[in-house]
């Protein structure tokens, strides 16, 4: 270490602004200290030898100068070095560490070359450790900023390949790119999820089910729509499907939809639209899921809600017409009474009626709509104007 002696009755300041004339060689010796005191740095294939200089330089300089009584107060080496570090992925901890080192060499120098005038030693500790944190900490700043920064571009480059893959635009030839970017396999075992959302923030569908999922060897992307929150699942084996249908369910609070599985993300686009017929053949208001190719008639419907409306229409028109008690009388009955496989006095048990009255409302609605319920073809009419009524009923 090369010595500065101070002239007999020199400043603090003035000691400072004798080192700013050696940074030259003051810079080469933090940098044999920082290579060799942080194995980030001596380790680091990421930033060359160049630019470790030039950052040291840069701080050391504005810090002697600081010292020498020459503020920066914006301290715009601290960070540029900050957001520098935060680009190449520096741990936090060894850009701190850097900024120590530097201000116990400046310490030592500054010690050296006051020998004769030990009582300014306080002072100039003082001064040196006040501006070194002053710098560790603008440069931690802006290094969050710089992660933060980040972590925003690389999330909406996320949503945007994801949004290309779920709308059909990617060309086949990018798939790799977004695969890549999304951290998913070009070809493997894929589901597409649709849930329904609720009326506020508190209502978003499956919050946090990433992590869950991640636990069970499940990588998954998720973005919002106005009314729905919807997810591209990566299982990393096709046996996980059963699994991950039940963490689906159990953690449904709204109408679900899920895709059959697909094997290419290319086929995100159809995965998305069978997960919102698969939604949309679900009961409005039900907390429950629906897998695509489950239920042929309800998705059937869910393919074209004005022709299901028409069907409801055709067959129960003159019910519809009704007061809206007895419309919801008949219409409950009928309903029951197909959820009961046709027993009446199972529906009668369900809805707390003698076998009587809900023969009387059956037989109501055979007048109405002109439907035998005893005729298979009247009955499938039937049954399928109710369950269209129920889909896309009035709201």
């Amino acid at each position: 270490m090369s010595t500065i002696t101070a002239p007999s009755g020199a400043s603090p300041a003035e000691f400072a602004r004798l080192l700013v004339d050696d940074v030259e060689a003051l810079t080469d010796e933090l940098v044999e200290r920082i290579l060799t005191g942080e194995h980030a740095y001596a380790e680091s294939t990421l930033i060359t030898p160049d630019e470790l200089r030039e950052a040291v330089h840069a701080n050391l300089d504005s810090v002697l100068r600081q010292l020498g009584g020459d503020p920066d107060e914006d301290l715009h080496a601290a960070r540029a070095t900050g957001r520098l570090k935060a680009e190449y992925g520096f741990p936090l901890a060894a850009l701190l560490h850097a900024y120590r080192l530097a201000g116990r060499l400046v310490w030592d120098h500054m010690r050296a070359a006051c020998t004769d005038h030990p009582e300014l030693l306080p002072d100039i500790g003082g001064d040196v450790w006040r501006i070194i944190d002053d710098y560790s900490t603008a440069a931690a700043e802006e290094y969050g900023r710089a992660v933060a920064d980040r972590t925003t571009r690389h999330a909406e480059l996320l949503r945007v390949e994801l949004r290309a893959l779920l709308d059909g635009v990617l060309e086949p030839g990018r798939l790799h790119a977004a695969a890549q970017t999304l951290q998913l396999p070009v070809t493997g075992t894929f589901l597409v999820v649709c849930a329904e959302a609720g009326a506020g923030a508190a209502d978003e569908p499956y919050a946090g089910v990433d992590r869950r999922l991640r636990d069970r060897h499940v990588a998954s992307h998720w973005m919002s729509d106005v009314q729905t929150r919807i997810g591209l699942l990566s299982l990393s084996t096709p046996h996980l499907v059963p699994q991950v249908l039940e963490l689906l369910r159990t953690e449904a609070s709204g109408r679900v939809g899920i895709s059959a599985p697909f094997t290419t993300p290319l086929e995100a686009r159809d995965g998305l639209r069978q997960a919102e017929l698969a939604m949309a053949s679900l009961v409005p208001g039900a907390a429950m899921t629906e897998t695509y190719g489950r239920s042929a008639l309800p998705l059937a419907l869910a393919h074209s809600p004005a022709a299901a409306r028409e069907l409801r229409d055709a067959v129960l028109g003159p019910v519809l017409a009704l007061p809206e008690a007895d419309r919801e009388a008949l219409i409950g009955t009928v309903r029951a009474w197909f959820d009961c496989g046709g027993s009446l006095v199972a529906t009668a048990e369900q809805l707390h009626y003698h076998r009587n009255t809900i023969n009387h409302r059956l037989r109501r609605i055979e007048q109405l709509t002109g439907r035998d319920r005893s005729d298979p073809r009247a009955a499938a009419e039937l049954y399928a104007a109710v369950l269209a009524d129920r889909l896309f009923g009035p709201e």
